[in-house]
């Protein structure tokens, strides 16, 4: 998770690059060396990425911004987005143990040097007796233990031995107990006042612990670990712990800053009152990630020619780019994902960039340590509007919400009356924002940021439910949109992705796969939870005798009808398969014909960049017998047949049929509302 400042292991900069990088704060040593891997991938430690000269991206200007705040600071940010680091390098600048020495090898030529020299730098750097606490611990309890007994022991013993460590640092005469570690505190806070110090407290990961029982759906350990039991503080350890460090903030002598991923645990822990979120603060919203000159630096050290400069950014920018934050100047890409890339690139980049250009490009871009949890996923649609915001989200469609400040666990699953209706997607799409699925775009919707981000939650949503409701509202309110997400979610949750991209799938089985899906929907499958009057039909033409007219005036049907009380749905389906359609890529085209599933990724990938309009001016490989060249002509027909059957309602008794052309262009689906398009 690191910010790396850049230190010259490779080629040196052109005056051009050193321009840039005095615009953007960034310090340079020109003829440096580096001592072991350039970048420095999965640390935290910011001595030790200084003393070895690696790959660091300076972001200490914030270390003066943060002493304009409150005493007590807490910043949320996705999971491996560099918080670590930042809290790291605040522990080093203000800790009364750093020497002089040090503080200059560490800080020198750093954006906050020249603060730390001044009278009202003095104030504060190498000042504190820095206490640096993480609540990474196990919550799998011992064979035979209760786990929220092994939960309290753990996390007691967690506190009990940095406290230790931290006397013994500082050399402080202390009594320490484990079994009461707010007393403890307290007394290691009097033992530095006695000899006229400083207390800085730095939390790194307050959640780690909260979100793994949140996640496994133990919320009985939850709620009694982090909440605790109403008027007992001493039963929850972690708000034992915040109230403690609300009640040292009293004196003008204490500072913390604490670093997590969500707002939810602090809010059921109730002591953490007392602390200022630089979440939302505009001056801090490039505090974490790498800006896009940040990373065109980290591979000007690589040894590369032009053209594969331009193809690693490309990627990078496609993959790890896109986060936003509250007064984000320009989208950031996630921190611990560039390194993991750029330490695979330095190490071999010949061989790295052909695999990039191979089948399996995602799996390569992938850190399987930066990947979210599919609980997230999971508990994100229990809440409600909860499934609505997943589909959403993967279907690429801008969610226009409110983030919510703070909510409780509870509060999240299950509002109160009028807080939160069925639908309402604010709360799931803020924890969605906070674990890096979702972030803001630049007109201030909410959107996936990248395709890792994309891939994670396509993978994850497999086990989503389509929530019925989807089906009423689909046929009671046709529209383009609803149709289109609708058969994009049946066949992407259902894992077929792979199947649309194989040339065996023709038309006749992607209509009974939907049939087949829309069907087991309608009948609770899928949502048993939900229960419906709502009866529909779904009707098949069977009839496929080629030599024969197969949708006629007299059938008053095409492919599908979906219909439910006077209301109906007509959908006349058409089918695409790779090896008909002209694609860019000259891989494709090679592989297209036989060995399709080995450039699966690359078909969704080259469609999924292009617009609906673009989509249509694709031209097919072969002229049909009809004059069909693109696309769009085959939509067209489609939705001239789809207007034509929907004409006959009454053959059907229905008040209503509405008709929809539906084409399968490899992995995208387009619809059209055919009585627009006729």
């Amino acid at each position: 998770m690191a910010f790396l400042q850049r230190m010259r292991c490779r080629p040196v900069l052109t005056s051009a690059h050193s321009v840039m990088l005095h615009r953007h704060h960034l310090s340079h040593r020109m003829n440096s060396s580096c001592t072991g891997p350039l970048f420095p991938y999965g640390k935290t430690d910011f001595a030790s990425i200084r003393e070895r000269n690696q790959f660091f991206v300076d972001n200490s200007r914030f270390i003066k911004e943060l002493e304009q705040q409150a005493e007590s600071n807490i910043l949320l940010r996705p999971p491996r987005f560099g918080k670590s680091l930042f809290a790291n390098m605040l522990a080093r600048y203000y800790d009364v143990n750093t020497t002089q020495e040090q503080f200059e090898r560490w800080f020198g030529g750093l954006d906050i040097f020249e603060h730390a020299k001044s009278a009202e730098g003095l104030k504060l750097a190498r000042q504190y007796h820095v206490l640096e606490l993480d609540f990474s611990i196990d919550v799998v309890p011992a064979h035979g233990q209760d786990r929220m007994t092994a939960i309290h022991e753990n996390l007691r013993a967690r506190i009990y031995a940095k406290l230790t460590r931290f006397a013994s640092k500082y050399g402080l005469s202390a009594d320490i107990r484990e079994a009461n570690f707010a007393y403890s505190l307290e007394k290691v806070t009097e033992a530095i006042h006695s000899r006229g110090g400083r207390l800085y407290v730095i939390v790194d990961e307050y959640d780690r612990f909260a979100n793994k029982l949140m996640l496994d759906a133990d919320l009985g350990a939850y709620e009694s670990i982090v909440a605790g039991k109403s008027g007992q503080a001493l039963s929850s350890p972690i708000r034992s712990f915040f109230e403690t460090l609300k009640m040292l903030a009293e004196d003008g002598t204490f500072r913390s800053y604490t670093t997590g991923i969500a707002p939810i645990a602090l809010a059921d822990a109730s002591g953490a009152n007392h602390m200022w979120s630089l979440t939302h603060e505009p001056d801090f919203a490039d505090v974490c990630g790498f800006k896009r000159a940040d990373v065109e630096t980290a591979l000007a050290h690589v040894d590369l020619r032009p053209h594969d400069v331009k193809f690693a950014l490309n990627l990078m920018e496609k993959y790890y780019d896109g986060y936003r934050f509250d007064g984000s100047t320009e989208p950031l890409y996630n921190p611990a994902l560039c390194l993991f890339f750029l330490t695979r690139l330095a190490k071999n980049p010949s061989y790295f960039l052909e695999e990039l250009r191979g089948p399996r490009r995602m799996k390569r871009m992938s850190d399987r340590n930066v990947n979210v949890s599919e609980s997230v996923v999971g508990l994100v649609q229990r809440a409600p509007g909860g499934c609505e915001a997943v589909l959403a989200a993967r279907s690429g469609e801008p969610l226009d919400v409110d983030l919510w400040d703070d909510f409780r666990l509870r509060e999240f699953l299950s509002p109160a009356e009028g807080e939160s209706s069925s639908t309402d997607a604010s709360q799931a799409a803020t924890m969605m924002y906070h674990h890096g699925l979702l972030t803001y775009s630049a007109t201030r919707k909410l959107v996936v940021p990248n395709l890792i981000a994309k891939h994670r939650l396509l993978h994850q949503a497999c086990s989503v439910r389509i929530p019925l409701r989807a089906v009423e509202e689909a046929v009671l309110h046709p529209t383009e949109r609803r149709w289109r997400r609708l058969i994009e979610d049946i066949f992407v949750l259902g894992n077929s992705v792979a199947t649309l991209c194989d040339n065996n799938c023709n038309e006749a089985a992607l209509q009974s796969a939907l049939c087949s899906a829309i069907g087991q929907l309608t009948r609770g499958i899928g949502n048993a939870s939900h229960e419906s009057e709502l009866k529909v039909k779904v009707k098949v033409l069977e009839n496929e005798n080629e030599n024969e007219n197969k949708k006629t005036s007299e059938d008053g049907y095409a492919d599908i009808l979906v219909q439910t009380g006077g209301s109906g749905v007509l959908l006349e389906l058409k089918r695409l398969r790779p090896r008909q359609i002209e694609f860019k890529s000259e891989r494709i085209m090679e592989k297209r014909d036989k060995k399709v599933r080995f450039v699966a990724e690359e078909i969704s990938e080259e469609l999924g960049g292009m617009s609906e309009e673009e989509l249509c001016e694709v031209k097919l490989r072969y002229v049909s017998k009809s004059g069909m060249r693109t696309v769009g002509d085959v939509l067209d027909s489609a939705c001239k047949q789809a207007a034509k059957y929907a004409a006959l309602k009454e053959s059907h008794r229905l008040d209503r049929l509405h008709g929809f052309g539906v084409v399968s262009v490899a992995t995208r689906i387009i619809v059209r509302d055919a009585e627009l398009n006729v």
